[in-house]
């Protein structure tokens, strides 16, 4: 169990190497050693400074620009260290407003000093680790016995502690079934509703084929059938009574044929000649 905790414990102590901040500036001799590392650089390249009218804006160009004055800059600008207002930070916090309490901004105004501000913060910190520190061996190594003397106190607060305030069964209860619950409502007018009407256009298109092929089959189909069928029956006695085999039959049909086709083609003339 202490092995993650080990890693990191180093993990955050390099971090809080990397995230030097000016208070150690006499020891590093830079403002941020971390350099891009540093989280106060990290963001630089896509942060608009308004003071500078520019991007990842380099050392030094806040005391070159000129400050931005607006109405609210006297009266709402909080007071800042010589050293900050140096740096542009009271232009900058003109520039974008008053954002409501800072703890940070409150503690800078009471020291006036940049630096005080930050060792606090830095002895804060230290101290509420220290008092951690002391608690765990207190309650796990010195006198365990007292951990389950203080959970029965503090039986509210330990449940809540020991099941992480609900915070998974309420994202379970509010997000993970409520998007199942969607999940299944989707799938359901999918499998009922749009594949319903895809499967009822595709039994309604083979029914209609059915109709279609049926009605060919045995109408049109039957119909045509029927109709050769009787041509057959009628013509074919005729014709086969005059494949004779004999050429004076064939010269007489053909005679014959070109006797009625004449008579086809001049018949308007032949019945103007004959009803006069």
């Amino acid at each position: 169990m202490w092995v993650p905790l080990a890693v990191l414990a180093v993990l955050a102590t390099i971090g809080g190497f990397v995230g030097i901040g000016p208070a150690f500036r006499t020891v590093t001799g830079s403002e941020h050693p971390g350099g891009r590392l540093n989280i106060v650089n990290w963001l630089n390249p896509i942060i608009w400074n308004p003071v500078t009218r520019e991007f990842n804006t380099p050392e030094g160009a806040h005391e070159a620009a000129a400050p931005v004055e607006t109405a609210h800059a006297e009266t709402a600008a909080p007071p800042v260290a010589e050293g900050a207002a140096e740096a542009g930070h009271g232009t900058a916090a003109a520039v974008y407003g008053d954002t409501g309490f800072n703890l940070a901004h409150a503690v800078e105004g009471s020291t006036h000093s940049e630096l005080a501000t930050e060792w606090i913060f830095i002895i804060i910190s230290l101290v509420v680790a220290g008092i951690g520190m002391l608690l765990g061996g207190l309650f796990y190594v010195w006198r365990p016995a007292l951990a389950n003397v203080w959970s029965q106190r503090l039986r509210p607060l330990y449940v809540a502690s020991y099941n992480k305030y609900w915070v998974d069964e309420f994202y379970g209860l509010a997000v993970t079934r409520r998007t199942m619950d969607l999940a299944r409502a989707v799938f359901s007018f999918d499998s009922r509703f749009v594949d319903g009407i895809v499967n009822g256009l595709a039994a309604l298109s083979r029914l209609f084929s059915r109709i279609v092929g049926g009605f060919d089959k045995y109408f049109v189909d039957g119909l045509v059938n029927t109709v050769a069928a009787f041509i057959m029956r009628l013509m074919s006695p005729l014709f086969r009574a005059a494949q004779t085999g004999l050429t004076q039959n064939y010269a007489l049909v053909m005679v014959l044929g070109l006797m009625v086709a004449v008579a086809v083609f001049f018949a308007r003339d032949i019945l103007a000649v004959f009803g006069r």
